[in-house]
Parts: structure tokens; C-alpha cells; sequence
């Protein structure tokens, strides 16, 4: 392998000086190429197995320690309040406030819902929502309370203002803040559970991740469904918390360091891990507040502006994106050179094969990450929402026949987070700013797309 690299540069002369290449002159050095990528190849595979391999003994590790937990939280359960923000009517919305109807929660809780303008489509979904579940009498809540966002600050989302308002209005008896998103319908137990995991020593914040599990198999939505499963292992490993299911302590609020961070940041999860360090807090993943996805309504335009943009908020505001840039930046370059050299170098048999284990190795680990994640939704009382998963010889082909598409997806997307100055979230459009910026990292509001 030591002629490798000399083979590399080689090949990257002979096209710039235009020479054809298809058949290289020297083959020593072309098989020495093909080597050392096959090889390149099955080592970076090796390494995202023994990463899974982490997350599924994380989920297990997590799930017995949670069974030893006691049923109720040292010091009684905890006054909650639920917060949920609402820019636009997702199709998911009532099934999502009737989710939040039905907790079990043994404590007194609230909800609070922001929506972005009385004018939006989501506030008359919500508004009815709310009515029929309360005249029904099934809902849960001591208390629901539905407003407008009052600003629009030109620094930060629009989502983070709509937090800080929500966190400005808190009940004062609130000790527990649960963050969730519109499309994520939660199991009866899900409060119960984030005040059991975030009442734990040492604990500031907990969140679950979400598991999409699309109904009519759409191709953007089995892609998203392949990213998801890799970035569910990632964000297991390396501490970045999900905003869609989420708690904090109120302490955490109260601080005021979270708070300010939302001044200009583009979401409110990432953002988190450094002023809960400050605090002396730990954040903690926990498999049992999973949120199944079923949405399979993306457009594949979407689908890279929208991985994208989830790559981005890492990049603003996590300490754990360089090793998140690692696996996006160089499994990209990895799997496009190795694509480049076969096409270029002869049609090599050791490279195609090796990109062929490759891409089997990528089905067989989305499998298991699908049946780790499927234990831990199965594992609770959601089972009537949950779909069986369909014969395993059709799964196996329906990941395998995505995976190139999810990988040149990955790889657009990945270089729209390093690289794009503006992005689009809900109809508005936001310049980034990033560490060296003044008032970065962060993002500020360029306009609105959606009638005021």
C-alpha cells in the first residue's frame, strides 16, 4: 500500500492534464489504489458497526437501569408544564394534542401552546382541538392555554422566541418544563417518564429521539427514515439532545443562560448542553421517550434542506460537531472516491466488491438499529399506534435499495450545513451566523414568506 498515495496523486494529474485514464498505464499502482480504498471501505464499515454495536448496549444499559428506578420520583411527582409551538398546521397536530390529553401523569400539569399568529393555520386545528378534547372531558390537563407569539425579533428563530415567551409565562408552581413537537405522538406514559428520567441525581435534561416509521413508503420518506437511523446512533453517543421530546429542570430556566442562548439560536436543543454544563447538570438520552413518525407527506426537494438544516443546528451550537462532521465529511469523500476510482481505474473487481459488502453492511446495520429502536417503542404502551414491521427479506431490500439515494442525500446535505449562509425554516428565510460573526453563532430572520 505504500504506492498508494504516489497512485493518488498520479491519477489527479493525468486529470488535470487531460489524459484518458480509463485504462491506466500502470496497474501496480491502480490495484495499490483499489487496495487501499476497498480497505478504507471496510474499515470505516467495521467502525460504524462497532458504533452501533455502542447504541444497542446503550439502549439495552439504559432500559435496566430503568427498571430499577422507583415508581415515583424521590420528592413526589413534579408540577409539569408542557410546551408546544406551532408555525403552520402539521397533519399530525390533533393526533398529537390528543396524545397529550391522554397522559397519565400522577402530578398536576399544564399546557402551553405558542402558535405563531392567530392568523396561522395551526391556531384554529389547535383551537378546536383543545375545545372538543376539554368538552369531552379527556383531557388530562389542569390547564390549557393557547396565544399568539406578541414578536418577532430579527435575531434568533422563530421558534426560539416562541420559547422564551412560553418560558416567560410559566405557572409559578411549574417545576418541570416538557418541550414536544407537533408531529411526534406520544405514548400515555411520555411525561411520566421524562419527570422519572429527569428527577434522576445529577440529571438536568433528558430526551428521547424520534422514529420514523412511514405508512406509504415513499421514497423521501424511507430516505429520511435511512439518515434518522445512522444520526439516532450519533446523537445516542455523543450527548446531542432532540427537542421534539424533551425536559429540563425549572432551575435550568431560571438560570437565564438557556434563555440567552435563544436569543439568537436557530433551535433550542443543541443549544443546550453547554449552560446545563455550566450548571453543573448532565443531559441523559433516554430509549423509553422514543416518538414514533409516521409522516411520509415530505417532498424529496425537501428532504436535503431539511436534513440540512438539522445538520446545521450541530454545527452552531453542539461541542460535538467536529466528530459529527468526521462521520458526514468522510463518509461521503470515502464512498465518492471509491465510486470515482472503480469508474476510473478499470472497473476494478476489489472495489466493487468491497463497495458492494459495503453497502450490505450499511443494510444489516439500519436493521438492527431498526429493531433496537422498535424494542424500545415496543417495550411501552403504545403497541395499538405501532405498525408491524413487514417480512424481514422485504425491509432488508426496501433499506438496501434506498441506500445510495440516502447517502448522495447525506452528502448534499452535509455540505448545505458546512457551507450555505442562508436557510429556510417554516416559510422564513435566515442569514447564519457563525462563531466569528458579530452576535454568532446564530441566525437572523431576512424575511417572512407567510402572510403576517
Amino acid at each position: 500500500m505504500i504506492g498508494a498515495p504516489l497512485a493518488a496523486a498520479r491519477l489527479g494529474l493525468a486529470i488535470t492534464a487531460g489524459v484518458p485514464i480509463g485504462l491506466p498505464a500502470d496497474g501496480e499502482l491502480a490495484s495499490q489504489l483499489a487496495l487501499l480504498l476497498a480497505g478504507a471501505l471496510l474499515l470505516t464499515l467495521a467502525v460504524q458497526a462497532l458504533l452501533t454495536g455502542w447504541f444497542a448496549l446503550r439502549v439495552w444499559g439504559l432500559g435496566q437501569q430503568r427498571s430499577r428506578w422507583p415508581e415515583e420520583p424521590a420528592g413526589g411527582w413534579p408540577a409539569a408544564e408542557v410546551v408546544l409551538c406551532l408555525r403552520g398546521a402539521d397533519p399530525s397536530l390533533g393526533g398529537a394534542l390528543a396524545a397529550l390529553a391522554h397522559q397519565r401523569y400522577p402530578g398536576p400539569w399544564r399546557l402551553q401552546l405558542v402558535v405563531d399568529s392567530q392568523a396561522d393555520p395551526a391556531w384554529a386545528v389547535a383551537e378546536a382541538s383543545l375545545a372538543a378534547l376539554e368538552a369531552s372531558g379527556q383531557a388530562s390537563w389542569q390547564a390549557a392555554q393557547l396565544g399568539p407569539l406578541k414578536g418577532r425579533p430579527q435575531r434568533g428563530s422563530l421558534k426560539s422566541a416562541s420559547l422564551r415567551q412560553a418560558f416567560a409565562h410559566l405557572h409559578p408552581a411549574t417545576a418541570l418544563v416538557a418541550l414536544v413537537d407537533a408531529d411526534a405522538i406520544v405514548s400515555p406514559d411520555w411525561l411520566a417518564d421524562l419527570a422519572r428520567a429527569c428527577s434522576q441525581p445529577g440529571v438536568g435534561a433528558v430526551s428521547g429521539n424520534r422514529w420514523y416509521q412511514p405508512q406509504k413508503g415513499r421514497l423521501a420518506a424511507q430516505v429520511r427514515a435511512g439518515w434518522n437511523g445512522g444520526a439516532l446512533v450519533l446523537m445516542t453517543l455523543l450527548g446531542i439532545p432532540w427537542g421534539g421530546s424533551l425536559a429540563v429542570r425549572r432551575q435550568v430556566i431560571d438560570a437565564g443562560a438557556w434563555s440567552e442562548r435563544l436569543v439568537s439560536s436557530l433551535c433550542e436543543d443543541t443549544s443546550l448542553v453547554e449552560p446545563l454544563r455550566q450548571l453543573g447538570w448532565r443531559y441523559e438520552f433516554r430509549p423509553e421517550l422514543i416518538a414514533l413518525d409516521q409522516d411520509d407527506s415530505m417532498a424529496f426537494s425537501d428532504l436535503a434542506p431539511w436534513i440540512g438544516r438539522q445538520l446545521l443546528t450541530a454545527r452552531l451550537h453542539h461541542p460535538a460537531w467536529p466528530l459529527v462532521a468526521l462521520h458526514g465529511g468522510g463518509s461521503a469523500l470515502l464512498l465518492a472516491a471509491a465510486a470515482a476510482a472503480w469508474l476510473l481505474l478499470g472497473r476494478s473487481t476489489l472495489l466493487a466488491t468491497a463497495l458492494g459488502l459495503y453497502e450490505l453492511g450499511c443494510m444489516g446495520l439500519l436493521l438492527w438499529i431498526e429493531a433496537t429502536a422498535l424494542s424500545a417503542l415496543a417495550r411501552r404502551e403504545c403497541q395499538t399506534i405501532l405498525p408491524k414491521p413487514g417480512p424481514f427479506w422485504r425491509r432488508a431490500w426496501v433499506w438496501l435499495a434506498n441506500l445510495p439515494i440516502t447517502q448522495v442525500t447525506y452528502a448534499l446535505a452535509f455540505y448545505r450545513a458546512c457551507w450555505n449562509r442562508r436557510v429556510g425554516w417554516r416559510g422564513v428565510t435566515y442569514r447564519v451566523l457563525g462563531h466569528r460573526d458579530p452576535g454568532g453563532p446564530g441566525v437572523e430572520a431576512l424575511g417572512w414568506d407567510w402572510d403576517e
